[in-house]
């Protein structure tokens, strides 16, 4: 199993709509090979629910087949689930729910998409040691691992208890959403140091969507600005990176992909 974050990976919010698209497993499976992905990440949970990729028995199942195929073109699947805490008592229950789906889907891994602001994670440090601290322990009792994806700069959600998930994390992935910035390289450097306090590991989220909140303008900007967040992040000697996300991604931003090898300088 692949307990920490390597290589280039990639977000997956809706499952459907992408084998729907990539004409099935076999067609998903080879654009991610083509891609030169090392990992697929793929919603589970909201809170304590389970997400629709894994709504009923047949969608487990075609969960499952996905998550076969990836593995045995060496591809890794982790799971990532957006808790909301509130109480301790509800923290604690998105804890176990995730920890439990880990399990029965044989995931390498979870990531903690653990945000700040309005409509994401709110009841301060223990409500987040609550739920962070009984699913790090869970995961690494099943030697899984554990990151968390949260906003780049932290410090812009002072009520954010950023620091309580980060120390439950093996690795840190900032969502460094660079497409309404002046560059990429203004947003990442910004990003590397809002993050610098913290000693764990940093796996950067680049844009590969084009909208508001971060997304790029264009399908051609897109591309580029992925070509060049590839750069840099291998530049810095990042052990990793993913992007946000495949259904939203451009063709044009596919080919990039494609065309650039995941450690090139």
């Amino acid at each position: 199993m692949a307990t920490t974050i390597s290589g280039r990976c990639m977000f997956v919010w809706r499952l459907a709509p992408i084998l729907k698209t990539e004409l099935g497993i076999a067609g998903m499976v080879a654009k991610a090979k083509a891609a030169g992905l090392s990992g697929v990440w793929i919603k589970i949970a909201d809170g304590a629910k389970a997400y629709e990729n894994i709504r009923d028995e047949t969608a487990i199942r075609t969960f499952m087949e996905v998550r076969d195929a990836l593995k045995n073109e060496g591809i890794s699947v982790w799971g990532w689930q957006v808790p909301y805490g509130g109480t301790v008592a509800n923290a604690t229950a998105e804890a176990e729910c995730v920890a439990k789906l880990a399990d029965t889907l044989k995931l390498d891994g979870v990531l903690m998409d653990a945000e700040g602001g309005t409509g994401y994670f709110t009841g301060g440090s223990a409500v987040a040691e609550a739920y962070a601290a009984r699913l790090a322990d869970h995961l690494s009792q099943t030697k899984r691992g554990l990151a968390i994806c949260g906003n780049d700069i932290p410090a812009n959600f002072p009520k954010y208890p950023f620091s309580t998930f980060v120390g439950h994390a093996q690795m840190n992935a900032p969502q460094v959403y660079y497409g309404g910035s002046p560059s990429v390289a203004n947003r990442l450097d910004r990003a590397i140091a809002a993050n610098e306090s913290f000693d764990t590991p940093l796996v950067p989220v680049g844009a590969a969507w084009i909208g508001d909140g971060g997304g790029c303008a264009t399908a051609s900007a897109c591309a580029e600005r992925a070509r060049e967040f590839i750069r840099l992040v291998v530049q810095h000697r990042f052990a990793g990176y993913s992007f946000w996300h495949w259904q939203g991604a451009p063709s044009a931003f596919w080919e990039v992909l494609i065309d650039t090898p995941p450690v090139t300088t």
